[in-house]
């Protein structure tokens, strides 16, 4: 650095001594004029740009009004001799002449520097530039072209960049000022320094000035700076070390740059302050193990405790209390449950939502001028205290709800449907159903253009509101063309059938919504647009479906482990979308310690073109229990009407050949009466409805079935009885987010014939973790004369649940639940009193992996020889 400054400080000085002792005057004659423009003018912008910039490069210049009264404005010198004539007269050492050329959208200056004396030979200027506006540019070439003659300055003729490896030259030359055939000047070559100093790559940056035949070389010679070797995690155990190497910046084999370092430092701790750990602290070591260019660059954290938000109060609310504003927020204090959840951590970003949350709340309860403020943050040793400001302002009430404008019924009729009313507080979200309710209304009869705008009139001084929805119509529009695009494999009829709307109908948005669903519940396709656009009539509207098609076909092997079955291994291949026709094939096998089962299917959606459901299944089942074993083949004929949105109506015709075998030595005269071959034929039909909003995590919905098996020897059964079954299942929200669920299951055999009864399979056994927890599948129910369960004839279950979040993020809930249930050999002897109960908790988690459950169920009221409480499993997986 100091032979740095030294030549810098030598290419000053040098200039500037040269410039104040050295440097004769420069007289500037009226440059020739060859252009449109205005030439006086023109001429004295030319001589103003030169003086003023000869001037800062420290050029002295006569003064313009002293050569004006030897050439007058408008008039030009071209001529050597008769230009140092001028300069001798105005006692000048060098003279400027020159011309302007103005060619289309170019511009040239071309000009002479003189020397008056004649000692040195005149020196040609030269500039080009694209139009009038960057004359001062052109200018600004010529001054440094006089510059090199007059103050003996040196031109750059190269810059070059030694001594990096890792940053390319030409990346460092972006940040450089310093320009091949541009005047070498000290001060920009210092601030060359230390823009390259500020990308932060180099340890020490150096410069060279050496002379060359074509000007100057100017070499910045570099040092970069170490290779960070390793990077090293110390002191984490709450946030894992993928994670942290992931949000930083400073990665193995990179340059070491400490900026970086410092901004590292700064993501570590908001990764940390995200989780609640707002006290962390990091510092950084800069270690050189074994070479002082390699760095091991180490994080050591110290995460200390978390800080939770301990208290949230809020100021002027006198309609609401604390505890309801709180439970709108999203943000909540520390509770019971947040060592396992995220509850009471402070994150700055939802909290600034909560002010709106907060803000649309009071609007709806009809304080149309209440005003949420900033929320005040203290911190404390034992966490965060959060105030938040309310202004409520006062509240309104709707005097009157009028609909006026293109009605298409009576507006007393339009009224009733509208959730605004008169009398009742005013709510912006009562307000914004209205007006979807209004459109949807006009839309689904085939007004796609409505236009509801709703006028709101206050009343301050009595705190009144009245609303106005001025409805616009339009035309009636109808369905013209229906375009379908982006089906490589799936027919044209495969999707048409599941659209609501066909060509021709009347528009509604109802149905175009109810056929965007059908189509993403087909599952074949990955996206699916449906976008209207007018047709040739302003009253014709074509919808344009567009899919992306995704793979159908699937193979999958899997297993797990049942606390019913025992570890299974199982595996599927399977084609949802059969040749594009919407059918499906498959295969599927399960294989566990207790039970194997193979299964072939085929279903066709659409049968005859209708929507009826219609398929076939053929299996080999072998199922083993306590004391015997079930080894039946068979098949199953199956159809379903769906109905509504969520129904469906199922009919079964099912054909089995079923060998009980294996039949304990220990057994019961009963079941080994059941021993050997027999066939089953029946007819069941049912009515499933099934409204839940997750397959596996559900929080609000409902699930029932109603079904009815019939059998009897005139299908060609060996035994004669009815099995009817009925199951009832509740999810809803209760507080917070937790979720409650019921269910109830009832199902009861009818034996029309005794001397065909039914076989002892077809009996209800309960015990396992579908059922009543605290006891292994098959425990529960009948006995014989030597205790072993033979299964019942009609039985009841109940379970009753409350769900929780433990990882959101992850899809872990924990559950507590509480069973009740019993089998019964005759209906007359079904008895409530008599249920076994069992109460326990478990953890669900939907994972990657497929669904898991670990529940233990602790039975109440133990018979001998009962367990008192039971460990329940249940884990799959498909990949």
């Amino acid at each position: 650095m100091r032979k740095l400054w030294m030549i810098l400080c030598l290419i000053g000085m040098s200039s500037i001594s040269w410039a104040q002792d050295s440097t004769p005057s420069v007289a500037l004659l009226p440059f020739t004029i060859h252009s449109k423009q205005d030439t006086v003018k023109t001429q004295k912008t030319i001589i103003d740009l030169l003086v003023r910039q000869l001037n800062a490069e420290g050029v002295k210049t006569v003064d313009p009004q002293e050569v004006e009264k030897i050439v007058r404005p408008g008039e030009s010198v071209q001529m050597e001799d008769q230009a140092r004539s001028i300069g001798r007269r105005l006692s000048a050492g060098y003279v400027v002449t020159g011309s302007l050329n103005e060619i289309g959208n170019n511009i040239s200056l071309d000009a002479k520097l003189i020397d008056v004396s004649g000692a040195k030979k005149t020196e040609p200027l030269f500039a080009e530039e694209k139009g009038m506006e960057n004359l001062a540019a052109a200018i600004n070439q010529i001054i440094q072209q006089m510059a090199v003659h007059l103050l003996a300055k040196a031109v750059i003729a190269d810059v070059k960049i030694q001594g990096n490896e890792r940053i390319e030259a030409e990346a460092i030359k972006l940040n450089i000022k310093s320009k091949k055939g541009e005047l070498l000047r000290s001060e920009q070559v210092a601030e060359d320094i230390k823009a390259i100093y500020k990308m932060g790559y180099f340890e020490k940056v150096d410069v060279e000035v050496t002379d060359t035949s074509a000007g100057k070389v100017l070499t910045f010679v570099l040092q970069e700076n170490p290779t960070v070797q390793e990077v090293r995690i110390k002191g984490n155990k709450k946030i894992k070390e993928k994670d942290i190497l992931a949000a930083i910046g400073t990665r193995q084999y990179t340059i070491l740059q400490k900026n970086v370092v410092a901004e590292d430092v700064q993501k570590i701790l908001k990764l940390y302050s995200q989780k609640g750990y707002y006290n962390a602290d990091v510092k950084t070591q800069i270690e050189f193990p074994k070479d002082p260019r390699k760095a091991t660059v180490v994080f050591d954290i110290d995460e200390k405790n978390k800080v939770y938000i301990k208290k949230i109060s809020f100021t002027g609310n006198k309609s609401f209390s604390g505890r309801k504003l709180r439970g709108i927020m999203q943000t909540k204090q520390k509770s019971v449950l947040s060592w396992v959840t995220d509850r009471g951590i402070l994150q700055k970003d939802i909290m600034e939502t909560d002010t709106d949350r907060l803000t649309v709340f009071y609007h709806d309860k009809g304080f149309m001028d209440a005003k949420v403020g900033t929320p005040e943050i203290t911190r404390r040793d034992d966490g965060f205290y959060i105030n938040i400001p309310i202004d409520e302002g006062e509240r309104y009430k709707v005097t009157s709800v009028k609909v006026s404008g293109d009605l298409i019924k009576d507006e007393e009729k339009i009224k009733e449907d509208l959730k605004s009313k008169s009398g009742e507080y005013f709510s912006r979200e009562k307000l914004r159903e209205d007006i979807d309710f209004l459109s949807k209304s006009y839309m689904n009869e085939g007004y796609a253009y409505v236009q509801v705008d709703p006028e709101v009139k206050r009343n301050a001084e009595d705190q009144t509101a009245d609303i106005t929805y001025n409805i616009k119509k339009g035309e009636l529009v109808h369905i013209g063309r229906i375009y379908i695009t982006g089906n490589t494999k799936t027919r044209d009829k495969v999707i048409r059938r599941e659209m609501k709307l066909a060509e021709g109908d009347t528009f509604n948005s109802t149905k175009m919504e109810e056929s965007m669903t059908n189509l993403k519940k087909l599952d074949y396709f990955e996206d699916v647009e449906i976008t209207p656009s007018r047709g040739e009539q302003s009253d014709i509207m074509n919808l344009n479906v567009k899919v992306k098609e995704k793979l159908t076909g699937a193979i999958s092997v899997g297993g797990g482990f049942s606390s019913d079955d025992g570890l299974f291994a199982s595996g599927e291949i399977m084609q949802r979308n059969l040749f594009g026709r919407g059918q499906s094939l498959g295969f599927k096998a399960y294989l566990g310690q207790d039970a194997s089962r193979y299964v072939a299917s085929f279903t066709e959606p659409w049968l005859f073109d209708r929507h009826i459901i219609a398929g076939i299944d053929v299996y080999d089942w072998l199922r083993e229990y306590n004391d015997f074993t079930k080894d039946a083949i068979g098949f199953r004929i199956r159809t379903g009407y769906p109905f509504g949105n969520y129904s469906r109506l199922n009919t079964y015709y099912t054909f089995e050949d079923a060998d009980v075998t294996d039949v304990a030595d220990t057994a019961s005269v009963y079941i080994k009466s059941q021993e050997g071959r027999r066939i089953k034929s029946s007819i069941t039909m049912g009515v499933e409805r099934d409204t839940t909003n997750h397959p596996f995590l559900p929080t609000k919905g409902t699930i029932n079935a109603v079904s009815m098996e019939f059998s009897s020897q005139y299908l060609g059964s060996d035994s004669d009885f009815i099995k009817s079954e009925v199951h009832s299942g509740w999810y809803f929200p209760i507080y917070w987010k937790l979720v409650g669920f019921v269910r109830g299951e009832f199902g009861y055999i009818d034996e029309t014939d005794p001397d065909n009864p039914v076989p002892i399979y077809e009996r209800f056994f309960l015990g396992g973790i579908n059922s009543l927890r605290a006891f292994d599948w098959g425990d529960v129910g009948p006995k014989d004369e030597q205790g072993e369960v033979i299964g019942g004839l009609t039985y009841g279950v109940a379970n009753f649940e409350v769900l929780f979040p433990l990882i959101e993020k992850l899809g872990v809930r924990g559950v507590v639940f509480f069973d009740a249930g019993n089998a019964y050999n005759d209906i007359d002897e079904f008895d409530v009193s008599n249920f076994r109960t069992d109460a326990g908790a478990g953890i669900r988690w939907n994972s990657p992996f497929g669904p898991l459950r670990i529940e233990w169920g602790y039975n109440l009221d133990p018979e001998p020889g009962e367990d008192n409480s039971k460990w329940q499993f249940s884990a799959g997986a498909f990949f």
